[in-house]
């Protein structure tokens, strides 16, 4: 048993029984066997199929329409004063005129809404991935944001991969080209050690 050739499944034979008898099962030999290790074993990781470029854009369309939505409620309480504006910005675009355009209207037009809509997208990205792993849009693709190794991607992931992704619409969308590679990763992906996964059901309510 010292020199490792004797185990507790080892068979080992007694007269008295006239059989063989795992070496476990004999109390006389049980102090002098090797003790089970009791190291945790690993649990496998899981896998996950990679979802492709025409999913996630489907999903990302049905999340805008969603973002959208949100941000019309947002602005609801200073609709008067928006739609004000609205219709100067637009009396300027079709003004035909020899005067320039008031460029301080329109600047201050796009930052409002430019300002509330990413106000809006940044919170939506992160509670929904943070919390549930994917947006309402992915979710209703069946897809789901994990990390490199199919882990939970938390609220700390969530708010990485939202920044990161500025960087691929940063490069004209080149960024989200990615995905039509063998990785299927887009550029924020890569940054982020994420990736977009198609989960399955009960797969989906371990995960949430």
């Amino acid at each position: 048993a010292q020199e490792g050739r004797v185990g507790p499944a080892t068979l080992v034979w007694h007269d008295a029984d006239e059989r063989w008898i795992e070496a476990g099962g004999r109390h006389e030999l049980v102090w002098d066997l090797p003790r089970p290790s009791t190291a945790p074993v690993a649990a496998p990781l899981p896998v996950f199929a990679l979802a492709g470029f025409a999913p996630r854009l489907l999903a990302c369309l049905a999340d805008a329409m969603v973002i959208l939505f949100v941000v019309n409620l947002v602005l609801l309480p200073w609709q008067a004063p928006l739609q004000d504006l609205l219709r100067q910005v637009q009396a300027q675009l079709e003004s035909t005129g020899d005067s320039p355009p008031d460029l301080g209207l329109l600047i201050r037009f796009q930052l409002i809404f430019t300002g509330v809509y990413s106000g809006v997208t940044l919170a939506y990205l992160v509670a929904f991935h943070g919390r549930w792993g994917a947006t309402p849009g992915k979710r209703l693709m069946g897809l789901a944001v994990v990390t490199s190794d199919g882990g939970r991607l938390g609220y700390l992931g969530a708010l990485r991969r939202s920044l990161a992704s500025l960087l691929s619409l940063l490069t004209f969308g080149l960024g989200y080209l990615l995905i039509l590679t063998p990785q299927r990763r887009a550029l924020h992906d890569l940054i982020a050690g994420t990736q977009v996964v198609w989960l399955p059901r009960e797969i989906g309510r371990a995960h949430v």
